[in-house]
């Protein structure tokens, strides 16, 4: 089987957003990548209007919207002509510079060019100019090669299995021509058929590092590029939509990341919390104040923690809507062109969505704990704080009471003390353990003292009797149901 191709074409559908640090990225991309690598002296200029799809291209007229370019080189010696053209536009907040580089299928004198070896193709992307890493728009990008397998435009029977392992080779070949060997390949993911003709996909998105997504559409039927061209608008929306969906998937797998190692680090640092939390005892001052200290950091983690969830439910609502915009435009294909099989485009909703919705919904279902455990942690502490700061309270106020309570009784000592003790006012006061007799004044500060000090111990007493109260009824009531209990 010839390893050669007709009329090969390079599209690339790249996307940045509007609102960036740098908003003309794909425009200046283009225009450098079209004067070093193709000799082009036109520019690319745009003209932003308002609108939700806009066509950018400044010197636009009502039938055309793109940039036409030609460039010489060559092949194999040979030399060739290689045409191009590159649409700017705006869907939204999303900038999009769909760029087409093709081996014209007609030559000057409208005769059929020949056909080419597949090393055709490292020339429509030279020096890897078309690869994800050079071109680096925000949104991602998807790249697809068309070629006709013959100049007759057709091969049939394609469908059987020895001629469809035969055109998986020859797409895997393309892929390896068409991308230098400094890049990596990406994985072969899936294939299918669209319009008529076998097409197959490469690059997994599921695996950030490294992606590109690459579509190598091997037309094998007649009408399959017409229908393509009839409907290059919706694949350029689609291509949007798409690439905006694993653009937000992706980058909800980076907070993830981020939101696993916030998970641990929130149950390590809870586990420890509880850890030295005395259950049995009082808490001490250092430890009832690193208790407070907890109180003022628990909500600052409990903000950080929360604003992630945030975010990973802002990635989940983007890949919603931009694939429910996704399956719109494939309804939009399916009802112009009722009799087509367009599974292959649906395979994208059908599965990889349903796979990243499932992955993020799992992944909020899980860290929606941490969220969990930071609240149950800030209750528990504010729990004992409260307790601890109760029985401080509480004790400082039997002491205060018992005090209190002391000194009156004290007081009423001193004044009961002159009807009790006979006063000797000539008596002098002699120096101590000099008589067998306590001076009359030293009786009263002792009678004094005595009725403090019986003040303060029966009021110490009632007091706890008072606040064990409920305890000692308790106590009762199980030691009664007890022993009726074993009665029975």
């Amino acid at each position: 089987m010839a390893r050669k191709v007709y009329a090969p074409n390079v599209h690339l559908f790249a996307f940045h957003l509007k609102d960036s640090d740098t908003p003309n990225l794909l425009w200046d991309k283009c225009n450098t990548l079209l004067s070093q690598r193709f000799s082009v002296t036109k520019r690319l200029e745009i003209e932003e209007q308002p609108g939700y799809r806009v066509d950018l291209f400044k010197d636009k007229t009502a039938d055309d919207v793109a940039l036409h370019f030609e460039s010489k080189m060559f092949h194999n010696g040979t030399p060739l002509t290689i045409a191009g053209l590159a649409t700017p536009l705006r869907i939204h907040d999303t900038y999009i510079l769909a760029l087409n580089l093709r081996r014209p299928e007609l030559d000057e004198n409208q005769k059929k060019t020949n056909p080419l070896d597949l090393n055709i193709l490292e020339h429509l992307n030279p020096s890897g100019c078309l690869m994800p890493s050079e071109v680096g728009s925000s949104l991602g990008q998807t790249l697809l090669l068309t070629v006709w397998y013959t100049e007759e435009k057709q091969w049939l029977p394609w469908k059987s299995p020895q001629n469809r392992q035969e055109l998986r080779k020859l797409a895997d070949n393309c892929l390896r021509e068409f991308i230098p060997n400094q890049y990596p390949y990406p994985d072969f993911y899936r294939e299918g058929q669209l319009f008529g003709s076998p097409i197959f996909e490469y690059g997994v998105p599921t695996q950030e590092e490294d992606y590109c997504r690459i579509l190598i559409w091997v037309f094998c039927e007649s009408d399959t590029s017409d229908k393509f061209i009839d409907h290059y608008s919706s694949f350029v929306n689609l291509f949007c939509y798409l690439n905006k969906v694993v653009a937000a998937f992706q980058r909800s797998r980076q907070v993830h990341d981020v939101v696993r190692q916030d998970y641990q680090a929130i149950e390590t640092y809870i586990y420890r919390i509880f850890q030295g939390m005395p259950v049995d005892k009082l808490l001490t001052q250092d430890e009832l104040n690193k208790f407070k200290e907890y109180l003022k950091d628990i909500p600052q983690k409990y903000l950080s923690y929360s604003q992630l969830i945030s975010e990973l439910d802002h990635y989940r609502l983007d890949v919603d809507i931009n694939a429910q915009n996704y399956r719109r435009e494939i309804n939009d294909i399916q009802s112009q062109l009722p009799a087509e099989d367009i599974s292959f485009l649906a395979c994208f909703f059908n599965e990889d969505y349903s796979l990243f919705t499932q992955q993020i919904q799992s992944d909020l279902g899980y860290f929606q704990h941490g969220i969990g455990l930071l609240e149950k942690a800030l209750t528990a502490i504010q729990g004992r704080v409260e307790i601890e700061q109760a029985e401080s309270d509480r004790s400082l106020q039997n002491t205060v009471a018992i005090v209190g309570v002391g000194l009156a009784a004290a007081a009423i000592g001193a004044t009961v003390a002159p009807y009790v003790i006979p006063t000797e006012p000539r008596q002098p006061i002699l120096p101590p353990f000099s008589t067998n007799h306590f001076h009359p004044l030293t009786q009263s500060l002792l009678l004094s003292l005595v009725f403090g000090a019986m003040g303060a111990f029966i009021t110490k007493g009632f007091t706890a009797l008072t606040q064990n109260r409920r305890a000692i009824t308790g106590h009762l009531t199980q030691l009664i149901r007890g022993g009726s209990n074993n009665t029975d």
